[in-house]
């Protein structure tokens, strides 16, 4: 990325873009989500930016840019590594080191919810796993739980994970960098570009209207996500020109332009 300025000055705009987008979520407000077309919209915005959603996100961008055989294992492989290996860190390692409950948790073990958790939201999040803490939750939103929307109650119950920071904005920042990089450098399908950002930005705003996160989650998983796919974006630059090198000394320019008009510019 760094070896050519436009695309980089592109790429950062388009990023910075994506990040403004979330920055008014700061100083909103965002009660306790009606039963409304606008809470299942957001769930299935929600669902593309989840780790059933991106997979299928990722092969319809592969499909619309249609890449070459030598630019598909340059797209494709890094994308699996980089969003496996930061989706894991984030889940496994971060989350449960930060130790920060939900605000639908938190909501629920105030008073102002009867409480539905009475033990309070650390004791909630003491509960062995995940899915002990869903059937912990489950089970209290049968016996004592508020008229909730069944959308929002059966995603609540199904998200008990940390909070902090956001995986659905991670993942979805990370994918729409990664492939905002690609359409910049291949320099076609640039229509793509501005749904990238809409993309991204709605997933990250989904999760504040379910409920699930809070604006400085997603406002860090998108940080996160773009800072890693500019990161992997130079790493891959950096490696393709490496291994190009010996090609170009032992058989000309023309082998090696052939192999490096794969990697990012």
């Amino acid at each position: 990325m760094s070896g050519d300025f436009r695309v980089r000055r592109a790429w950062w705009g388009w990023m910075g873009l994506l990040l403004l987008g979330l920055l008014p979520a700061l100083w909103l407000r965002f009660p306790l989500p009606p039963d409304s077309a606008l809470v299942e919209l957001a769930w299935w915005v929600s669902l593309s930016g989840s780790k059933y959603g991106i997979p299928l996100v990722g092969l319809l961008l592969l499909l619309v840019l249609r890449p070459g055989r030598r630019e598909l294992s340059w797209l494709v492989l890094p994308a699996l590594l980089f969003l496996s290996a930061g989706a894991a860190f984030n889940e496994h390692l971060l989350k449960p080191w930060l130790n920060q409950p939900r605000p639908d948790i938190r909501w629920l073990a105030s008073p102002a919810s009867g409480p539905v958790l009475p033990e309070g939201a650390e004791a909630f999040y003491r509960l062995p796993d995940k899915t002990a803490r869903s059937r912990r939750l489950a089970h209290r939103l049968a016996v004592a739980g508020p008229a909730l929307p069944p959308r929002v109650a059966e995603h609540w119950i199904e998200e008990t994970g940390f909070s902090f920071p956001s995986g659905h904005a991670f993942a979805s920042a990370a994918l729409a960098g990664w492939f905002t990089l690609w359409v910049l450098c291949l320099g076609r399908r640039s229509w793509l570009l501005p749904l990238l950002v809409a993309w991204s930005l709605s997933v990250a705003w989904s999760r504040l209207v379910l409920g699930v996160h809070r604006p400085e989650d997603v406002l860090t998983g998108a940080v996160q996500g773009v800072l890693l796919a500019w990161a992997v974006g130079f790493l891959v630059q950096r490696w393709g020109r490496r291994r190009v090198t010996p090609v170009r000394s032992a058989g000309g320019a023309a082998g090696g332009h052939s192999n490096s008009e794969a990697a990012p510019r």
